[in-house]
């Protein structure tokens, strides 16, 4: 079954509680499948929107192991999952204006390699889902220095992270980060009810709305 571009964002927005700019956002990016062009209109395969929304959310015991930096992917810039890993690089290597504290936990407080000096764990999101593994070893000029993510990067390859909304970043287990509690009532909610139901018109679950879609 095919879906419509705003059918398909309104089922994500329910299923997960984001808003409906976000939601398409997560579709442009490729990360429920490409879209197919049909008159005016781009459709988006429900199977590949139902893989989308049964990723697991990533383990928590893995993201206090990691400490990862949690970057979203700016409103204004262009994501494309399938693109090369540089280009997708860019999108999250800056500029960034952060806190002294923030720049000397990154810098002394590696779960890479704490001997290694500054080479942190950064983990780029579109939406909720993890869109990008990378490893910071620099930062000039309010802009990362990145390489590609090790074998830390497959505990959340194909998840979702617990992020407080609304934030651009957030350095994971750092004294300064205030994390909301994993499981937010109306998140669980949420997938409950989509899940119960792959029919996105039955679920008794509002759309948010944060812009128009």
């Amino acid at each position: 079954m095919k879906l419509t571009a705003r059918a398909a964002a309104e089922t994500i927005s329910a299923a997960h509680n984001i808003g409906l700019r976000d939601a398409g956002r997560v579709l442009a990016a490729g990360l429920a499948g490409p879209a197919t062009k049909q008159g005016s209109a781009l459709l988006y395969d429900e199977q590949g929107l139902d893989r989308l929304l049964d990723r697991p959310e990533c383990a928590l015991p893995e993201l206090d192991r990691w400490r990862p930096f949690v970057v979203r992917v700016g409103r204004t810039q262009a994501f494309d999952v399938d693109a090369a890993w540089s280009d997708r690089a860019r999108a999250v290597a800056g500029p960034w204006r952060l806190p002294l504290p923030t720049s000397v936990y990154l810098a002394w407080h590696s779960s890479l390699n704490p001997a290694a000096g500054m080479r942190h764990p950064l983990i780029g999101v579109v939406g909720d889902w993890a869109a990008l593994g990378a490893e910071i070893t620099g930062y000039d000029e309010g802009r990362f220095r990145l390489e590609p993510p090790g074998p830390w990067f497959d505990s959340f390859q194909d998840t979702w992270l617990p992020l407080p909304p609304r934030r651009r970043w957030i350095l994971w287990g750092a004294p300064s980060s205030v994390v909301q509690p994993p499981g937010r009532p109306e998140r669980t909610a949420s997938q409950t009810a989509y899940r119960s139901s792959r029919d996105w018109l039955s679920a008794d679950v509002p759309v948010r709305s944060n812009g128009r879609f």
